[in-house]
Formats: C-alpha cells, sequence, structure tokens
C-alpha cells in the first residue's frame, strides 16, 4: 500500500477510471485509486451486456434501499450502483445516451457559466467513438439521419459505441419507427441529435465487431494499470477523509483511512483528494469526515469540519414504467433495448398539466423556472419512451421514462459507523407535475401497439403484464405508475455544483466549498439530471476535470 500520493481518488468507478487514466499520463505524478469492490472485468457475464441483470447481486452491486415511497404507495426501491472497478459502466445495462443540450444549459443558468452545452460537448467527443450503421441498414429500417456527432470534429475516444438494437435489423423495430413516423418524428441515427425530441436509434457501449461491454475499466483502466506511476487497489475501503484547518481558513484534505485486509492504513496526499465513490457514497464519506449539516453530525458523534447543509440533497432520479404485450406466434424478436423516442407533451396537454399545478415555494422557484424552461422548448422532450425484449420469446416491453423530473430527495447517513445503511429517500413522485406529466405519457405508449404497422406483431386481447385493469383514462394510468413504476438507477445531485447559498456543495472546479484540495467527481455532482442514462455525461464530467485538475481549462 502507498504511503502517499499526488492525487488519492476514491473509487475507481466510471470517473475514477477516466481520472486514473489521464491523470497518469503525467509521468511525473504519483495516483492511487482505491476501489471497494473486485476487478471483475474479464468475467464473460460482464463482457456480455446482455447478461447484465445478472451482475445486480450483492458481491458486485450495492444493494441500497430507499425508505418507504408514499408516491409509490410506500413501496420500497432497491438502488444498484456497480461494486466492481469500474463502478456501474460494468454492469448496467451499457446504454449511451446523449443529453439534451437544454438539459446541460440548466447547469449554466443554475450558476455554473463555465459549463454549458458548448464547453462540455468536446469531453463527450473525448470520451467516446463510434460506428455508424450503414446506408443498407438506415434504408432497411428508415431511418432519415445519421451524425457521429454534435461538432466540428469526429469523435476519438476510448469508449467505443455502435447501434445494437438497429444492426438486429428486427422487424417490430422498423415497425416502430414507421409508426413513429406517423406520428410526426423522424428517425436519427445521430448520436448527439440537434434536438432531443424524436425517435432515436438506441445507442450502446457495446463494442460493434466483438459484441463485447466497453466499460471504463475496460477501455480506461487498462492503460492506467499498465502505468508504473499509477496504483489501483481493489477490496479498500475508505472509511473517512483526514481533514485539516489551516491558517487562510479552508480546511485541507491530507489524506483518507483506508480498510485493506482488516488493517487500517492512512495514506498522504501530497495534491489532492478527489472523491469518485458515486452518488450515495461520496455524499456518506462526505457526511462521516465531518463535512454536513453540523446538528446532523454533532447528533451522530461525528465532529463537524465544514457546517453545509446542502450535502446529501438535491437527489434526482429517472423513473421508469413498464408494459409487456403478448406477441403474435412466430413473431422473430431480438436482444434488449431496440429503439427509443423522447417526446414532449402536446402543447394544450402541456399548458393544462402546468396551469393545474401547485404553487411553487419560493426557496424552489429558480430550480422551477430553470426545469420549465426546458419543457417550454418546442426541441426538448418530457418523456421518453422505448421498446425492448425481456428475454421471453412470446412478449415484448414497452416502457415510458421521465426526462427531467421536478421531484428531489435526499441521501443521509444515519450512523457514525461505515457499515450502516443509508437514508435515501428520492420523494418519487413528490412533485404532482411528475406524475401528471407520466400519466399523459403512458397513455399515449398504450397506443402504439395497436397502431398499424406495429399493431400486426402483438396479439389482440393478449396478455398484458404486469396484468391489471386497462390504462383508459388520467386516473387510472396514474394508479397504474403508483403501483408499477419502478427506479431506473440513474441517481445523481447529492454533491451539487451550485452556489453554495443556492445549494452547493461543490464550486465549478468540483472543489467542495471550504476545501482547499478536496475535489468531487461523479454524478454527484450533477446540479440537473440529463435525459435518459447519465453515463455519457459522467465520462464528459471526468474527462473535463481531468483538464481542470491539470489546468488545461
Amino acid at each position: 500500500m502507498m504511503r502517499n500520493a499526488d492525487f488519492i481518488i476514491v473509487g475507481g468507478g466510471t470517473a475514477g477510471m477516466v481520472l486514473a487514466s489521464r491523470l497518469s499520463e503525467d509521468p511525473t505524478v504519483r495516483v492511487v485509486v482505491l476501489e471497494c469492490g473486485r476487478d471483475i472485468s474479464q468475467d464473460p457475464k460482464v463482457r456480455n451486456p446482455n447478461d447484465w441483470m445478472s451482475l445486480l447481486g450483492p458481491e458486485t452491486a450495492w444493494q441500497l434501499d430507499t425508505v418507504p415511497q408514499p408516491g409509490l404507495k410506500g413501496r420500497v426501491e432497491r438502488q444498484f450502483q456497480g461494486k466492481a472497478l469500474g463502478g456501474s459502466s460494468t454492469i448496467n445495462g451499457s446504454a449511451y445516451l446523449a443529453p439534451s443540450r437544454a438539459g446541460i444549459e440548466a447547469w449554466a443558468k443554475l450558476g455554473n457559466p463555465q459549463w454549458t452545452y458548448s464547453t462540455l460537448l468536446p469531453y463527450y467527443e473525448r470520451s467516446y467513438s463510434i460506428k455508424l450503421p450503414s446506408a443498407e441498414i438506415c434504408q432497411a429500417m428508415g431511418v432519415d439521419s445519421v451524425s457521429n456527432n454534435d461538432g466540428p470534429r469526429a469523435p476519438t475516444g476510448p469508449v467505443q459505441v455502435s447501434y445494437p438494437g438497429l444492426e438486429q435489423q428486427n422487424p417490430l423495430a422498423k415497425a416502430w419507427n414507421d409508426v413513429l413516423r406517423g406520428m410526426g418524428y423522424r428517425t436519427s441515427a445521430e448520436i448527439f441529435p440537434t434536438q432531443s425530441a424524436g425517435n432515436r436509434c438506441y445507442s450502446a457501449a457495446i463494442h460493434p465487431l466483438t459484441k463485447e461491454r466497453m466499460s471504463a475499466t475496460s477501455q480506461y483502466g487498462r492503460v492506467a494499470m499498465e502505468r508504473s506511476n499509477c496504483l489501483i487497489v481493489t477490496e479498500a475501503t475508505v472509511l473517512k477523509v483526514i481533514l485539516s484547518s489551516t491558517s487562510g481558513g479552508k480546511v485541507l484534505a491530507k489524506g483518507v483511512e483506508v480498510s485493506k485486509d482488516g488493517e487500517t492504513h492512512l495514506i498522504e496526499a501530497n495534491r489532492e483528494v478527489i472523491l469518485s465513490a458515486g452518488v450515495f457514497h461520496t455524499a456518506k464519506l462526505l457526511e462521516l469526515s465531518g463535512i454536513g449539516e453540523t446538528s446532523r453530525l454533532e447528533h451522530l458523534d461525528i465532529l463537524p469540519v465544514i457546517e453545509n447543509s446542502n450535502v446529501g440533497e438535491n437527489l434526482q432520479n429517472h423513473i421508469m414504467c413498464m408494459c409487456t404485450y403478448e406477441l403474435e406466434e412466430n413473431v422473430e424478436i431480438g436482444d434488449g433495448i431496440q429503439t427509443v423516442a423522447s417526446l414532449p407533451l402536446h402543447a394544450d396537454v402541456q399548458q393544462k398539466v402546468f396551469g393545474e399545478a401547485p404553487p411553487v415555494l419560493p426557496v424552489e422557484q429558480e430550480a422551477y423556472n430553470v426545469r420549465r424552461a426546458i419543457f417550454d422548448s418546442p426541441d426538448e422532450a418530457s418523456c421518453s419512451i422505448f421498446m425492448s425484449f425481456i428475454g421471453r420469446p412470446d412478449f415484448a416491453s414497452l416502457g415510458v421514462m421521465q426526462s427531467v423530473p421536478f421531484s428531489r430527495g435526499s441521501s443521509h447517513i444515519v450512523s457514525s459507523r461505515l457499515d450502516q445503511d443509508l437514508s435515501i429517500d428520492p420523494r418519487f413522485f413528490s412533485n404532482p407535475l411528475d406524475l401528471e406529466i407520466m400519466a399523459n405519457h403512458l397513455l399515449t405508449l398504450q397506443t402504439i401497439p395497436s397502431t398499424s404497422p406495429l399493431s400486426a406483431f402483438f396479439k389482440k386481447d393478449g396478455q398484458r403484464l404486469p396484468p391489471g385493469p386497462a390504462i383508459t383514462s388520467l386516473e387510472s394510468a396514474r394508479n397504474y405508475l403508483r403501483d408499477n413504476a419502478v427506479t431506473t438507477h440513474h441517481s445523481c445531485g447529492t454533491a451539487a455544483m451550485l452556489p453554495r447559498e443556492k445549494g452547493g456543495v461543490v464550486d465549478q472546479d468540483l472543489i467542495v466549498y471550504g476545501t482547499k484540495n478536496l475535489r468531487i467527481v461523479d454524478a454527484s455532482i450533477f446540479p440537473v439530471i440529463p435525459q435518459a442514462n447519465p453515463m455519457s455525461t459522467v465520462y464528459a464530467v471526468a474527462e473535463r476535470a481531468a483538464d481542470l485538475i491539470k489546468g488545461i481549462v
């Protein structure tokens, strides 16, 4: 075990692997990565992206339960987070989807002018490369436009992205595209479309030739492991960050306490401690180290070092809901998600939904206004709908997922002991706008299986899973969502990059307020959740953070 390093990276997840690779490019610096989980990147189940659901057990995924959710009729939702080198990129479904422009611009509007879509776009491009579908496949599947990026340069990054659903050329996916075209939406194979509203071919971090998972470990971590100035330690649990006051008033992160093989070690940081432990464990480590709400810490006999009641707040997550329908006999199915459409509400429906919403508290007004502006843009979507195959030869699943939820929750420690569960409260549907928006989209989703040409593939009066009353009204849609909606495991925001007085934990350089050298680089810093799967944005944020640390930007 190293006794000191220039950079101590706590968490060898998606962001941690990017940082390890980029920071160790300088052979004069020493980097150590401390990861609680194991390196499972060579496991066949990891390499095969279709086996991802087999990786959600306690050996490879954190089993983090929410408190009972009133918006879900008291149900408890389990939040899976990657507990392995590469983090969630090692165990997730591999979706690689771009955020919306307006969603990233919202970060700037909330007090981060250095974080705009245009400043972040080059870092998306640095993280991925993509194999575009052939013209023949696009013509056969009814794809209207193809593009590999949204900027002047072709992406050259290590994470190889492909279109696994499109390449299967499944007849149901073609029929889906035709139905969406009839609804007025073009089908795009643009990885970063110019507008988020529309039908999008599903893209994923899957090698276009080998069909293997492209994780942060395989694409970034392996490079770092080969360098003598980078040490990656697995099955090592960081207990807390060692903080010390300085004469200048700011707190210095001197290093970390880490448990490895039953022994506790102290590793000193010559330059920085970087928390990349994920949305739940980063906030947890801040509180265990004495950064958080003073009264909460004192109640748990933790010595407060920096008062910041924003730690653990601003938790955001998408919620989704599935309807699985019986297919006609001998229908050809494929693997996984086939296609995704991001849809706005009709203007009259949206006006009614927002017009009937309850008043906003003054303290929430700015955050509300910024989110509301996203919905008001004609190019932006308020929900995504998608089609997927679930492994049964006689069923296909249609799903609906939020784009930018208004509900926000929290995640906090309830004990000074590291091994104690967290109190995680996403407060799903606590803002009634989320339920109303999603219910309207669920009603739209119900019409798709019965619309030609897709209707030819679904059995008329066939089974729907889960069974229950028909979804024919807003009230029945609301009830179905409360009964069946589930988390998407896209949690973010618990150490938000915002002005401190507006709920912030880190500044625009990702430095924790009140410290000199404690930085956070993971989804915790997202002030607003990106549309769709956040993995692409975690990569981009980590790439930009590496440049911030190097002093390049």
